[in-house]
């Protein structure tokens, strides 16, 4: 019975840390093939159906509701050492089962002031990689503050968690259009989605359309509508704020950003690092790998976008970036996650579909937005096509990655 447990613990302990649906179902699957456990599972973004027995006994079928977490790359280290440690044998599933929920207490690598700093850090880099001048940087800095300063508050008023994301872009879009109508000469689409580039469902977009392409399709199909709801309600709160700062303030002069010198993007990519670490809960041994994630995946995704286009360009990132996490995964033991998730965030196909949305919200006819659908779209599917071609040219190893003979990497 405690063997069952420690599989049924496994699985929501993964998901709760960001872990895919098809990556959960084989982490579970392993666990039972190597404990002589029989066990089938379900994994969808809101609950897990297993159904767990001894060889030769009619299973039991348990139902776990669970909510998507947020990334904690120290956390999901500490839950591999501890899944292979229980398959080796080095501990057995009752001492597994206490530490699996030892790692899931609350540590205190959380530290609120520094995730609203990070945020801020973030809004700054994004700022100089999405094209804006010193002007969009800076403000985007202060209102990436703003976000985080209200990410910290919804963390200490549970309510609050719902409408987290649409209060956050009404503030930052009304700070934005005031200091456009100041007399700032700044481009306030550059400015916003800089500055609010951690809540764009970026990566769960790309993990949506990973799990449709393995044909894990209730599962991207409901990942993929949560993420459109996501930006649907993000594009709203832009749109009241814009609204209420247009009718108090007026309405501020067309202006098209001034881009800065290509050698602002080092400085951009080494802020943008330093906002991974702090918020993905890295530990020191994983700074290094985050830094190196961060640059193979502009350095792919620029390299890709200069030969095959923007888009497709991100086909040569993201294969680049998953190569290198396998390759991290075979040599370092550890999870290919620690440098393929701060990689793939850069790319943020997200912003695309967000920019299409807040277009859409100013264009009666809704047509100016449509180039924005398709190019996140093509994005999102030239990520994927780089994580499935790079799991087929080096796929992770079977003790780190469990069952990776059946399924190519992915997100």
């Amino acid at each position: 019975m405690t063997a069952q447990q420690f599989v049924l613990e496994m699985g929501r302990a993964m998901h709760a840390l960001g872990s895919p649906s098809y990556r959960v179902e084989d982490a579970m699957d392993a666990c039972c093939r190597a404990l002589g456990l029989e066990g089938s599972f379900f994994s969808t973004p809101t609950a897990i159906f297993a159904a767990i027995g001894e060889q030769g006994t009619e299973p039991k079928t348990t139902l776990l509701r669970v909510q998507p977490g947020d990334h904690d790359l120290g956390r999901l280290a500490d839950l591999y050492t501890i899944r292979d440690d229980v398959l080796s044998g080095r501990l057995t599933p009752v001492e597994g089962l206490a530490c699996l929920r030892a790692v899931q207490l609350p540590s205190g690598r959380h530290r609120p002031l520094l995730d609203v700093v990070a945020t801020g850090f973030a809004g700054a880099g994004a700022g100089v990689l999405f094209g804006g001048g010193s002007l969009e940087v800076a403000l985007a800095a202060i209102a990436g503050l703003v976000v985080g300063l209200i990410a910290a508050v919804a963390r200490l008023r549970p309510g609050l968690g719902d409408v987290q994301a649409p209060l956050a872009c009404a503030a930052v879009a009304f700070l934005v259009h005031v200091a456009a109508t100041s007399g700032l000469a700044i481009d306030p689409t550059v400015t916003t989605v800089a500055a609010i580039v951690v809540l764009l469902p970026g990566l769960s977009f790309t993990t949506a359309l990973a799990e449709l392409a393995m044909r894990h399709l209730s599962s991207g199909s409901a990942r993929l509508l949560g993420t459109l709801a996501v930006l649907l309600t993000m594009a709203v709160g832009v749109g009241i704020g814009d609204r209420c700062a247009q009718a108090l303030f007026g309405t501020p002069a067309a202006v098209v950003a001034d881009r800065l010198a290509f050698g602002w993007h080092i400085g951009a990519l080494v802020v943008i690092w330093i906002a991974y670490v702090v918020l993905l809960r890295a530990v020191k041994n994983q700074w290094a790998w985050i830094l190196l994630a961060v640059a193979i995946g502009y350095g792919g995704a620029r390299l890709g976008g200069e030969t095959l286009g923007r888009e497709l360009g991100a086909f040569v990132g993201a294969l680049a970036v998953v190569f290198a996490a396998n390759g991290f995964a075979r040599w370092q033991r550890r999870p290919a996650a620690v440098v393929r998730t701060p990689g793939l965030l850069l790319l943020v196909p997200g912003s695309l579909g967000f920019r299409g949305l807040t277009t859409a919200l100013g264009d009666a006819e809704s047509t100016a937005s449509l180039p924005f659908f398709f190019q996140m779209l093509l994005v999102g599917g030239s990520i994927v096509a780089g994580l499935l071609m790079a799991g087929v040219l080096l796929p992770p190893p079977l003790d780190v990655e469990p069952d990776s003979r059946r399924r190519p990497s992915a997100p």
